[in-house]
């Protein structure tokens, strides 16, 4: 008895199988348009064939996340355009949010059509992948939460911040993570998903960043820094480090009574040899405030030297002022980044 019972199950199992693919059986409806069954508004849809119906749903999966990169580099475009991110260039950051949008893509409930077709035209089996837009936004919708509120924390921490110049690295935290791929695909993907849901998540958190360059700009000019060079050369490491720091949008207090004070320590390197005198030139910054220190960084400046004292020390210094211009603003984004998250 068991084993008519097994005999049968598998003839029947075998008999739907067979219908199932069958060459003679007739297209489904969403054959001839995708948009009668999958409408645009509910669906998310990716239509693939192959030569086994597995390959035909790779191809439809495949389908979906190329839809989706092509419209968040629209939702990108229409936000900011942006040719580089924390020091990533645009073709590098490009290729992260391709392959964290696929990403994001496998793990939104994707699904596929029910009614799988052979198509005798081309001989292949054609299917659907599809994402229905509320059950979509359901699985996605925790990651873009914490996406929105890490970004807001970040914002409430520089309001809270007492100190200026620190405010301005943590607005800097917060505009780099804004800026960064990991958010930006995030913010555009939900764009993409669910438009109504995503507008309604992410409300506040593009309401701050919108407003965020002002407030940059209020916290530096708020940043009132007072610059000590003890070891200089007729003044050229202090009014470089005054050029760059105006550069950035600070202000600077020549009378030494403000809170923040950034000092300019100089290692002149010098060498005395047969031939003349070389400069080995480096300096460090620090730059504090009423806590402690809230910035440093080291820069060297080129080899310099010359039969002649007075213009060795000289070759040194200009090459020194150069190379601190040059670099304040690189480290200030660096420390920017890397302010406490």
């Amino acid at each position: 008895m068991t084993r008519f019972f097994n005999n049968s199950f598998f003839f029947i199992a075998l008999f739907f199988t067979a219908c199932a693919s069958t060459p003679n059986a007739p297209p489904p409806d969403w054959a001839a348009n995708v948009q009668s069954v999958y409408p645009r508004d509910t669906y998310i849809t990716g239509r693939g064939n192959g030569s086994t119906r597995k390959n035909a749903e790779a191809q439809a999966l495949a389908e979906i996340a190329l839809y989706f990169i092509r419209e968040t580099r629209v939702e990108r475009s229409t936000r900011a355009v942006w040719t580089e991110r924390d020091g990533v260039s645009g073709e590098e950051s490009e290729s992260r949010e391709d392959i964290l949008v696929q990403s994001h893509t496998r793990l939104t409930a994707v699904r596929y059509a029910e009614d799988p077709w052979f198509n005798p035209a081309i001989k292949a089996w054609e299917t659907v992948a599809y994402i229905e837009r509320n059950e979509g936004w359901s699985v996605f919708e925790p990651l873009a939460r914490i996406q929105a509120d890490a970004f807001l924390t970040l914002t409430k921490a520089a309001e809270r911040e007492t100190e200026p110049f620190n405010a301005v690295l943590r607005y800097g935290a917060a505009d780099a993570y804004a800026r960064s791929v990991e958010y930006s695909t995030v913010r555009d993907f939900a764009q993409v998903l669910h438009p109504a849901q995503a507008g309604m998540l992410f409300a506040q958190a593009d309401a701050v960043q919108a407003a965020l360059f002002q407030k940059q700009l209020f916290a530096r000019e708020r940043a009132v820094i007072s610059v000590q060079s003890p070891v200089d050369h007729d003044r050229l490491i202090y009014q470089a480090m005054v050029k760059a720091l105006g550069a950035s949008g600070f202000a600077v207090e020549s009378g030494g009574n403000a809170a923040t004070v950034c000092i300019v320590r100089v290692e002149e390197g010098m060498q005395r040899q047969d031939s003349g005198i070389t400069y080995y030139p480096s300096l460090t910054v620090t730059i504090s405030g009423r806590n402690g220190v809230m910035m440093s960084f080291r820069v060297s400046g080129e080899r310099a030297g010359a039969i002649n004292p007075d213009v060795a020390k000289r070759r040194a210094y200009t090459s020194l002022a150069a190379a601190l211009e040059g670099a304040f603003a690189g480290e200030l984004q660096r420390w920017q980044a890397a302010s406490p998250r």
